[in-house]
């Protein structure tokens, strides 16, 4: 029974999750009602509020959900820096082949800005507990250097969603990767 339980559980989820997508393609986030979410996904309101309490909540798990993956391959013993940005993007990429028309329509919506600033933070948040172990001294340029690229990456794959780059996400995963690993890589020889 508690299988049974769980498939739908998960399937509630989902249904909630793919309702709320679909609905931010024709709304602003903060216009989003739990009563949209129950009728586009067709369940009653008991079942929303047995997996979430809002919609706030629902993108927060979104999100959560999202980089949990990520966070924890980056948890992982520090790495040296040049593996950092094939390490970290291609995680990326994973987590986003899972289901592309779905953070297709996230980041083609009113809540992309919230998922853009968690992979932000999660960018920093490596970088910076890590940057003793990478061996620069001028903290000041360290920083200034890694949210530069963190916006960056984070600008890059909004714009894939958007259609404004032409190539698929595996070669937007390579080109990353090299402007990432030239610009460590500068960063690293000036500190010499």
């Amino acid at each position: 029974m508690a299988k049974a339980e769980y498939r739908s559980a998960i399937r509630s989820r989902r249904l909630i999750n793919t309702a709320l997508a679909d609905l931010l393609q024709e709304k602003p986030l903060d216009k989003i009602t739990v009563t949209d979410v129950v009728n586009r996904a067709e369940i009653n309101r008991g079942t929303f509020y047995a997996h979430y309490t809002d919609i706030p909540d629902v993108i927060n798990h979104l999100i959560q959900q999202t980089f949990s993956n990520l966070r924890e391959a980056l948890s992982a013993p520090c790495q040296p820096l040049a593996d950092v940005p094939k390490v970290f993007l291609f995680r990326i990429q994973k987590i986003l082949e899972e289901d592309l028309d779905f953070y297709r329509k996230i980041m083609n919506s009113s809540a992309s800005l919230l998922m853009q600033e968690q992979l932000v933070n999660i960018v920093l948040d490596y970088l910076f507990q890590r940057e003793e172990s990478f061996g620069f001294g001028d903290h000041e340029q360290f920083l200034l250097t890694m949210r530069f690229c963190a916006g960056g990456l984070s600008n890059l794959y909004r714009d894939w969603f958007a259609g404004k780059l032409s190539f698929s996400l595996d070669e937007l995963t390579r080109r990353a990767e090299n402007l990432l690993s030239s610009i460590m890589a500068g960063l690293s020889v000036s500190q010499g």
